[in-house]
This record gives structure tokens, sequence and C-alpha cells, in this order.
């Protein structure tokens, strides 16, 4: 595939299923903004209604559930992509069905890459003479691993065979796939932007009631965090399926016609 081809299809995925995709993605999302209303609540009441304590309590807790919805999301999309790009039918309970048996490799990928993703920051980030080529690291990182979901739903190996595998099927386009990760970054900071904007005008509507503006604020969080998941799982599919094709031959078809006599 072309780049402008990798960077079209994952939405084309998308759209494909959105029924299942947006029906799993938005339960997810309800649940977790429920718990960050409850534990913002609860801790607001053990701080006596304090100020900083409900604002650290909304930060932590949104953060926290962001990463698990993440984990969730990637969770049912791959498979309903891995379905589609085989042109195979499939529910969102049969998405949710095929989670569980990889559910603890998924939980130690998110772990390692949030671990990666957080270190190569903190190198990166005192001197603003490190931020880019830190930024291009991370990108390259990001890039090698994105077909390491893919393999563990399809080929059912093990999460290290897994990551072996995905820096083996980037090899030679690792710098395409590093500026694929960066061009969907841009495209979920402008996709952002209405969000930013709907925030602000139901702001006004509502005023500046504290419980809005955490609902709100968290609630923006959330669906530009479970967007992007979703936009990275469909990615890491049609990168999946785009390097088998193109150092295996997937797409090649040999015919099994009788020999002739």
């Amino acid at each position: 595939m072309t780049w402008r081809e990798l960077a079209d299809l994952p939405f084309a995925v998308l759209q494909h299923r959105i029924r299942p995709i947006a029906g799993l993605a938005g339960a997810g999302l309800a649940a977790a903004l429920g718990i960050v209303v409850g534990v913002t609540a609860l801790v607001s009441l053990a701080t006596d209604d304090s100020s900083a304590g409900t604002a650290w309590a909304a930060i932590l807790s949104t953060a926290c559930c962001a990463w698990v919805l993440r984990l969730w999301i990637v969770g049912v999309t791959v498979p309903i992509g891995l379905a589609v790009v085989h042109n195979r039918p499939i529910t969102a309970r049969t998405a949710t069905a095929r989670l569980l048996p990889v559910s603890g490799r998924l939980l130690l990928n998110q772990v390692i890459s949030t671990a990666i993703g957080v270190g190569i920051l903190l190198l990166g980030t005192p001197l603003i003479i490190t931020l880019i080529p830190a930024v291009i690291w991370l990108a390259r990182v990001r890039g090698t691993r994105w077909p390491i979901v893919p393999v563990l739903f399809a080929e059912s190996t093990p999460y290290a065979a897994a990551v072996r595998r995905a820096k083996l099927l980037a090899t030679g386009r690792v710098m395409p796939l590093a500026g694929l990760w960066l061009y969907l970054r841009g495209v979920l900071l402008v996709l952002a932007v209405p969000v930013a904007g709907l925030l602000g005008f139901l702001s006004d509507i509502s005023g500046t009631h504290r419980w809005a503006v955490v609902t709100l604020l968290s609630g923006a969080a959330l669906l530009i965090s479970a967007f992007a998941a979703a936009v990275d799982a469909a990615t890491a599919v049609v990168v999946y399926l785009d390097r088998r094709c193109g150092r295996e031959g997937l797409d090649i078809r040999i015919s099994t016609g009788q020999a002739a006599r």
C-alpha cells in the first residue's frame, strides 16, 4: 500500500463496522465517565469539598479511566478490524469473546508501551533541543510496535514472540510508519478542536458549576482518548495486513486446479 492508503484505510475500516465499534466504545466511555464522577464525588466528600482534592481526584481518575478505556477499545476494535479485512461477519458479542483469551497479553503490551512512552518523553522534554528527537524516537518505537496487537489476535502467539514478529514485519518501513503515527497525532489534534469548541459552548450553558465542569472536561478527555484508541487499533490492523502482503505475499493466491494429464 502507499502511504496515503495507510493513512486513509483505518477510517474506512472503522466506518465499515461503525455500529459494533461505536456501541462497545460508547459503553466503555459511559462506564469510565461514571467511575470518574463517582470517584471525584467520594474524594470531594472525604476532603470536605476541597477544591484541590476534587481537582486532583478528577484528573487522576480521568487519566486512569482513559488508560483502561484505551485497553478496552483496542481489544475489541482489532478483532472487528481483522474480520473486516478478511470479509468475515462479526458481532459485538464475538469481538468481546475474542478479547478475553488475549486480555493478559494486551494488558502487558499496554503497560510496556506506556512505560516506553513515558520514559522517552521524560528523557526528551527537559531540554527544548531534545524534544523533537525524542518525539521522532517515540514515533519510530510506536510504528515498530503497531503490528503487535493484530499478531496476538491473528496468530495466537506468546507476547515475546509477537514483539519479535512485529519488529520483523516492520523492517524496512520503520520511518514511513513513524511518519504515519505522527500524521495521525496531528489529525487527532485537529479533530480535538471542535470538541473543545463544543465544550466551551456547553460550559456557557451550564455555567461554572463545579460538577458540570468536571463532567464536561472528563467526558471530553475520555471521548478524545476513545477515538484515538479506535483509530490506532484500526491502523494497527491495516499496517499488519500491509506488511504481511509486502513481506510474505499474503495477497497472492495460487491456483489449486487439477494438473494437466
